[in-house]
């Protein structure tokens, strides 16, 4: 590494009177070219240059009253020869070989060596004003009024190219060579002046500068005099890695090929796959264990247990004879002996009795109420079957094994399979209460749940086949998402607990209490009255047959909700009618979208909503409730009731849902308490161009009760108000057809029976056909004659 010490180097101006450059002159800059070429106390020799800007001069160097002239040591002096003077002028050259020391003579000049000139053709250097006495003794030169100079005539001041301390090459011209002793190793050396010269234009330049240095430190790693530094700049070293060391001072060649390691890699004859600097082949002792040329850490080879040694070059056990050693594998050792249980035979292990065993079998035979059982999850793969054979104990099945078998739960017992498992079936005991748990998904393809016993089901995420569940039974189904895509049968008494609720996509038919949401794509069938705790939302098929459906929450039907009428034998097997008051009970919001359909056709049927009553519905054969009961029995607020019909005026005809685009009600039950408030944010009337209003055979207000027509018509048979009707003028009664009035004039006469003469003969639907048989006759008239009036 080159170090370089130059102390004091640097510029100041002195500005002259008249017209006077003042760039040119760069600064000062020196070179050491001897080392105790003199005998005496230690000393060194320096040369010292005005460096230049090209194609400039210099003519003087000189001290005024404004700027000293000191050529200073301090620590040392300088050394003078006997035969040599205080100027470049006064040195002979021919005595030199005689009197070798009088070349490192101390001197000042401008530019020339010696008396000759060198490198110079002449030297015509003078001075005037210089009192020498101090330093022919060896001390300073000083002066405040005198200058060493040449004409401008003289080329010895016209610069040359001259190598500094830091070995770069400059334009300069020597202005002093002198030799210090430096007995302790702290002198310094010290020039300042007010230099002149011309640039390349001719024109004159004036410009003090001042050095200052010690001798510099050096590095010599090769001791050949010269620093480091500039052996690489000068070429006389290479410095390939680029790290300022000659390369001769850090050649390392671990191969003896007689080139550097280093240049062995860069140049493609040798390998260093690691990167480490070394040659591959000057590492391969210890570090290729298989002999196969290449270094065990430049390989991809099997390393099982990261050791960083290549496993065909260690010694394994493989006790369970698998092909991967042992030490390699996650093998249990539950009894700890030492020795893998795979190696010993062993599946299962009580963990509460400490006993190892060869089958889950022997292991639940075996068993005590309360103990905790472990199970290998790769033999737990190979079961068809596991029945707990009444035993109440924990069976852990480790390792994330799925068996794909039957499971027989006991009272009291629980499994817990790994990250997956998709089981062929999960039963119940015929009492008490069993548990199966997974950490990730839990599948099954059937879940049995056995009469007055308890099944709780948990996992991540749960797909679940059949279920049947028996009278009395309880299921929990604990998952974030649960959904069913058999067949779901529930028998009186049936409950399912389902705090996150259940995706129905299969099919469900029974009777139930469910403690959470459903969301129904497939077909539910209710048998008998079924509880569902929170929302329902229907996008397949909702059957009742019997019974009420009870929601604690909302409705949202996109699907198709029917009150199924059984004409024998049916599902329940007896063709029975539905009793007064069977339907649905909403406690919340009842929301029917665009494509829903909403099918009761018998009087008994009844639909009761203590929320909102949204419909969407455009077809009028999606909605048949001109026998059901609309029923509103909501008791906080007002409930909003979307008007549906098109608004053929006070016709009988359209309660009929048949005509046109008509919406009928049976019954429309406003319940005490309740306050219902008539609305329309829905297009339903089929062309959107007809008014919007209620068509019902009944309206019942309650007493306590209050209807708000809010402006819309209901058009009605027969109104019992007991409450209060807001907009009563917008009740309007629909009265039937008098017998016997063929042109509906409201009157029964002669003009009727001309209608029967009109239609005389057969007909279909005419308004002469009074007795409805299928033709205007004689009879018709006698029935009008009947209804005269």
């Amino acid at each position: 590494m080159k170090i370089h010490s130059m102390l004091g180097l640097g510029l100041a101006s002195s500005l002259v009177c008249g017209s006077v450059a003042t760039a040119d002159l760069q600064e000062l800059d020196y070179r050491i070219v001897a080392n105790n070429a003199v005998a005496g106390d230690n000393n060194w020799t320096v040369e010292i240059y005005a460096v230049l800007d090209d194609g400039s001069r210099l003519d003087a160097v000189a001290g005024d009253g404004k700027l000293d002239k000191r050529v200073a040591i301090s620590g040392g002096s300088f050394y003078q020869n006997a035969f040599g003077g205080n100027t470049s002028v006064a040195i002979n050259p021919l005595l030199i070989p005689t009197f070798p020391e009088l070349e490192y003579d101390s001197w000042v000049t401008i530019g020339a060596m010696d008396s000759t000139g060198a490198p110079y053709l002449a030297n015509a250097l003078l001075d005037i004003g210089i009192d020498w006495t101090a330093f022919e003794a060896g001390g300073d030169i000083y002066t405040d009024n005198g200058t060493w100079f040449i004409t401008p005539d003289d080329d010895q001041g016209e610069h040359m190219v001259f190598t500094n301390q830091n070995c770069e090459d400059r334009n300069g011209v020597l202005v002093a060579r002198l030799t210090v002793f430096d007995p302790n190793g702290v002198a310094s050396v010290f020039l300042g002046a007010l230099f002149q010269g011309k640039d390349a234009t001719g024109a004159t330049w004036q410009q003090s500068a001042t050095i200052e240095f010690t001798y510099p430190t050096i590095t010599d790693c090769n001791n050949n005099g010269v620093d480091d530094g500039c052996d690489i700049i000068n070429g006389t070293s290479n410095d390939d890695n680029a790290n300022g060391v000659p390369d001769e001072c850090e050649f390392t060649d671990c191969n003896n090929n007689g080139v550097a390691d280093e240049d062995d890699i860069a140049n493609g004859t040798s390998d260093d796959c690691n990167l480490s600097g070394v040659p591959d082949e000057c590492e391969l002792v210890g570090g290729d264990c298989n002999d196969n040329g290449i270094l065990d850490e430049c390989e991809n080879f099997d390393d099982c247990n990261d050791n960083g040694i290549p496993d065909e070059c260690e010694t394994f056990s493989d006790c369970n004879d698998n092909g991967i050693p042992d030490e390699c594998e996650d093998l249990q050792d539950w009894d700890d002996n030492g020795v893998p249980d795979a190696c010993e035979g062993l599946v299962a292990y009580n963990a509460t009795s400490g006993a190892g065993y060869g089958s889950l079998e022997l292991a639940l035979s075996d068993a005590s109420g309360g103990d905790i059982v472990w199970v290998d999850g790769t033999y737990a793969d190979t079961l068809t079957d596991i029945d707990f054979h009444g035993a109440a104990v924990d069976v852990l099945i480790l390792g994330g094994g799925s068996p794909t078998a039957a499971v027989q739960m006991a009272a009291g017992s629980s499994l817990h399979v790994g990250s997956s498992s998709a089981l062929a079936g999960i039963n119940s005991d015929t009492s008490g209460t069993a548990s199966v748990s997974s950490d990730m998904h839990l599948h099954s393809s059937s879940v049995n749940v056995y009469r007055d016993s308890s099944l709780n089901l948990a996992g991540g995420h749960m797909i679940l086949g059949d279920i049947n569940q028996r009278m009395g039974s309880e299921l929990s189904l604990d998952a974030p998402t649960t959904n069913v895509d058999g067949l779901w049968t529930c028998s009186t008494g049936s409950a399912i607990y389902a705090s996150s609720g259940v995706s129905l996509n299969g099919s469900m038919v029974g009777t139930f209490d469910l403690f959470g949401s459903m969301s129904n794509s497939g077909t539910l069938n209710a048998t008998n009255d079924v509880l569902i705790s929170s929302d329902l939302t229907n996008n397949g098929l909702i059957a009742i047959h019997r019974g009420v459906l009870y929601v604690f929450g909302n409705v949202t039907n996109n699907g198709t909700i029917l009150g199924e009428v059984d004409s024998g034998p049916g599902i329940r097997g007896g063709g029975e009618e539905p009793a007064p008051g069977d339907g649905m009970k909403v406690i919340g919001d009842y929301t029917l979208g665009e494509n829903a359909s909403l099918l009761m056709p018998h009087p008994n049927w009844q639909i009761a909503v203590g929320g909102d009553f949204d419909s969407a519905i455009n077809d009028s054969a999606m909605f048949v409730m001109n026998q059901a009961t609309l029923k509103f029995n909501g008791h906080d607020g007002e409930q909003l009731v979307e008007v549906m019909s098109g608004d053929y005026g006070p016709t009988e005809d359209a309660l009929n849902p048949g005509f046109g685009c008509t919406y009928p009600l049976g019954t429309f039950v406003v319940s005490s308490g309740s306050h219902v408030v008539l609305t329309d944010g829905h297009n339903n009337d089929c062309d959107g161009m007809l008014a919007e209003v209620i068509y019902a055979e009944n309206l019942y207000v309650a007493p306590g009760a209050t209807l708000d027509t809010n402006g819309y018509i209901i058009y009605v048979s027969e109104v019992d108000n007991q409450g209060t009707i807001i907009g009563e003028d917008d009740i309007i009664i629909i009265n039937p057809p008098l017998p016997g009035d063929a042109n509906g004039d409201g009157l029964v006469g002669i003009l009727d029976v001309l209608v029967v003469i009109a239609d005389w003969g057969p007909c279909d639907g005419c308004a002469g056909d009074q007795n409805g048989d299928g033709q205007a006759s004689i009879l018709d008239i006698l029935f009008i004659i009947a209804n005269w009036s």
